[in-house]
């Protein structure tokens, strides 16, 4: 049964049937908890209150906490260190890792960083030739790779996360690979680099002689939450947990960076990874709403909506055709599956909503969201709330 809110909830129009019983009926014998939020006020609930698995929903409140902490326009700092150049010659050239997940072998992009882009700044730098060789330097994060909640078969939807990644960190080596890319973008640029690439940390009191920085943090959580990156998600979790506990930044401490956050405004969440593949993750639905609304009240708000997919978009490909959506989805093979976000009121106004089900179709979560935006109507006061949501979002790529 809903609970009874204090909060009414109107029809689309005259005589039509309330939206409550609307929703009560389409949720009726499922394992789903629904709720619904509109300026500040929780209008309808069902099973609110029940601790669920939130998927790579997950991703949704890893975007919170690094959006609060360092802000949509940050950008992640790749260094390259060595012995100030004498006449253009230098030992040892390292590159030292700051967590960017989009390094990409060759030229890069707007929302990609590239190793031509890396041997380009260090030949503006004024380095000539390297008598020694390059080192990769990943000891900002550690290297671990697992968290509690994670099944056999969960790596095999995240490669290591490491402070220096190349291409997605297919290599099974992948600061030594990104080390070997780099000698040869500079070789092809006439460098000559004498030693072979290696790995190690890179001693105090050398200087940095080139900074590559990212694209901005919006860039790089667009892509993670249109694609569900798992692979982006924990290595921006690092990021965060090295910002919040130190150095190196884990899986761990960057999960525990989001229970703090959510903790510091009155919500309880068990979390164990930033992409959401522990299976003993928890939230209700009520307190993922009231994320939601907290979200919605930051200056941060409009990047975080704007990182979701919009219908037909992202993982919310092929559903909620012409639906005014910005929403997340999460799947596990246990069956959990959830869709959060924002929703355009067809009555006017915006919601905020959150659907968690168990063993239940995709096709339940579009019917709930689809009755939300045709049967909530708000009061006239509260239909004024500056949100934009549009039906177009990031470009289409599957769920995983």
């Amino acid at each position: 049964m809903a609970l009874a809110l204090p909060f009414v909830l109107g029809a689309s129009h005259a005589g039509a049937v309330p939206a409550e019983r609307v929703l009560d009926h389409v949720a009726a014998g499922h394992d789903v908890s629904i709720v619904v939020a509109a300026a500040g006020e929780t209008i309808y609930a069902h099973d609110a209150a029940t601790p669920r698995t939130p998927a790579s929903v997950q991703k949704v409140l890893l975007t919170m906490a690094l959006f609060d902490a360092l802000g949509p326009g940050h950008r992640i700092t790749t260094r390259v260190l060595a012995q100030e150049p004498a006449d253009g010659v230098v030992e040892d050239l390292w590159i030292a890792g700051g967590g960017d997940p989009s390094m990409v072998s060759g030229p890069g992009d707007a929302t990609h960083t590239g190793t031509e882009d890396v041997a380009r700044r260090i030949v503006e730098s004024g380095v000539t030739r390297i008598t020694g060789r390059i080192i990769a330097d990943s000891s900002l994060f550690d290297d671990d790779w697992r968290a509690p909640g994670w099944q056999p078969w969960s790596r095999s939807f995240v490669a290591r996360p490491t402070a220096l990644a190349l291409d997605g960190n297919h290599s099974s080596l992948p600061a030594l690979a990104l080390a070997t890319e780099l000698t040869r973008a500079l070789e092809r640029r006439g460098i000559t680099v004498r030693g072979e690439p290696a790995t190690g940390t890179a001693p105090a009191g050398i200087a940095t002689i080139a900074r590559i920085r990212s694209a901005p943090l919006s860039a790089l959580v667009a892509h993670m939450n249109a694609t569900s990156s798992n692979f982006y998600a924990e290595m921006l979790g690092k990021l965060l947990g090295a910002r919040t506990f130190g150095t190196p930044g884990t899986i761990a401490k960057g999960a525990r960076a989001v229970e703090v956050w959510a903790r510091q405004r009155g919500v309880n969440v068990t979390s164990h990874d930033s992409s959401g593949l522990s299976y003993t993750n928890r939230l209700s639905a009520l307190d993922l709403v009231r994320l939601l609304e907290e979200a919605r009240r930051q200056p941060w708000g409009p990047a975080l909506r704007a990182s979701l997919p919009g219908a037909g978009r992202g993982t919310l490909s092929g559903r909620l055709a012409g639906v005014p959506v910005r929403a997340k989805t999460g799947t596990l093979w246990s069956g959990d599956s959830v869709l959060a976000g924002w929703v355009r009121l067809r009555g006017g106004g915006i919601a905020e909503f959150t659907v968690m089900a168990h063993d239940e179709t995709k096709s339940l979560e579009d019917a709930l969201v689809r009755t939300i935006e045709h049967s909530v109507v708000l009061p006239q006061a509260r239909q004024s709330v500056p949100l934009h949501i549009g039906t177009t979002g990031n470009s289409p790529e599957g769920e995983k």
